[in-house]
């Protein structure tokens, strides 16, 4: 029987969560958390490690304000394949960081795992400050994993001086939009309405939370996986009409075509998140006053969907707990903190904390978009995040095939894909030893 409400839901998947964290976290709360600073002259030193845009500034700034704790930062490389499989490595070799930031993606995988602290006690007061779409995601098995930075629901930047040139309306919905790519494929032949990254899991994800569907749920003590619902289907019929009528350019994400077009004013919208103003500045720098921000065409009911977002985290078996949780506190409540992540105009990370976000706007440097205030414009959309929506424990290994399947798909028929990503991930519920919903 399926959960009645997203509550139930949520209560239901906790439990399931919670047989997989008795397995492999118990030794996640023997930790020292005699380690904040307070007892000695000599501050205590711990580790950091993050890929993030301004996550360095933000340990540099933690360091300048105070005197008790010293952060040392490393950079790693980010995914799946890099930053997560260098902390699983280093858990094991005894030498992983104190703090790590996590993807609200990839945190019930890494919980399961045994690679992050239980941080009910030391953290248990941030999460409270997010949106509950987030609290959902860093809340399992009854216990908080970690502490909310941001929040990021799906946005679409587009070219006004582009539209404004070819009188062509912004569109609100997904069938204005394929009209729209329409028009601008007549008027510019060599444009089109956006580089869609058909490969990009997090892109798919979050276009099929839009249209309602939930990939992951739990009936009873079971896994029930959805990725190729009646909901994700039409999301994928969708962008498949708009690859095979040749009307969007299909780029792998990030790829350097994609990059190339957009720098050629051929690509005339982005699919992105409240995080893309800060890595659409980076890329394009040339194009600063061409863009705007607005929200993301929908099905007429006014949702969104979520890309990624970001948490800090205790890894498992740090020795200097108490003194993590200090800077994890301070990175993500504090106004000092926010300003010099986003200062660098790197990194344009919504926080989670909507007390926040005034010191967010303030720090960000919105010429590159006319002056628009992009935070408001993605404020706006957090209450319209389709709620329900969860990560499972093997999601992360799902999406290395799902992305692989996704970008065979040069024709625009995903469905074989969708399919790969459901089989892939039954059977890893399955590997993991937790239980499949029949």
């Amino acid at each position: 029987m399926k959960p009645t409400s997203t509550r139930s839901a949520l209560v239901r998947i906790a439990a399931v969560v919670s047989l997989a964290l008795a397995a492999t976290a118990c030794g996640s709360e023997d930790k020292d958390s005699s380690d904040s600073a307070g007892g000695s002259d000599e501050p205590v030193t711990i580790s950091y490690w993050s890929w993030m845009p301004g996550t360095k500034e933000t340990a540099e700034a933690f360091n300048k304000a105070q005197k008790k704790v010293r952060v040392q930062f490393s950079e790693v490389p980010a995914g799946l394949a890099g930053g997560y499989d260098k902390l699983a490595k280093g858990v094991k070799a005894g030498n992983a960081p104190d703090v790590m930031n996590v993807e609200y993606q990839a945190l019930p995988d890494l919980v399961t795992q045994g690679l992050i602290a239980d941080s009910s006690d030391l953290l248990g007061d941030t999460v409270k400050k997010s949106p509950q779409q987030v609290q959902d995601l860093v809340t399992l098995g009854g216990k908080q994993w970690a502490a909310p930075f941001d929040v990021a629901p799906q946005m679409m930047y587009y070219r006004k001086d582009l539209f404004e040139k070819h009188k062509i309306e912004v569109p609100k919905t997904w069938d204005a939009y394929a009209e729209a790519a329409e028009k601008i494929k007549k008027a510019d032949p060599k444009a089109r309405i956006t580089a869609f990254w058909s490969d990009d899991t997090a892109t798919w994800a979050a276009l099929a939370q839009q249209a309602g569907a939930t990939w992951y749920t739990a009936e009873g003590d079971a896994w029930k996986v959805d990725i190729d619902d009646a909901a994700t289907q039409k999301v994928a019929g969708f962008w498949g009409e708009m690859v095979k009528d040749d009307l969007v350019f299909n780029h792998k994400a990030w790829s350097p075509e994609s990059t190339k077009a957009t720098a050629d004013h051929r690509v005339y919208t982005r699919i992105s998140a409240s995080w893309g103003a800060g890595a659409l500045k980076t890329e394009q720098p040339d194009q600063s006053g061409k863009w705007a921000a607005v929200a993301l065409p929908g099905w007429g009911d006014g949702k969104t969907g979520m890309v990624g977002g970001s948490s800090f985290a205790v890894v498992k078996d740090s020795k200097k707990a108490a003194a993590a949780a200090e800077f994890i506190t301070w990175a993500t409540t504090s106004d000092e903190a926010v300003k010099a992540r986003l200062a660098a105009g790197t990194s344009s990370a919504l926080p989670a904390d909507e007390k926040l976000r005034t010191v967010a706007k303030e720090s960000f440097d919105t010429a590159y978009f006319g002056g628009q205030d992009v935070y408001a414009a993605a404020s706006e959309q957090v209450p319209n995040i389709n709620g329900g929506w969860v990560w499972s424990p093997v999601h992360n290994a799902t999406s290395v095939e799902l992305t692989a399947a996704l970008g065979k798909a040069t024709d625009g028929d995903f469905s074989a894909a969708l399919a790969k990503g459901q089989a892939t991930a039954e059977k890893l519920i399955k590997d993991r030893g937790l239980k499949l919903a029949e």
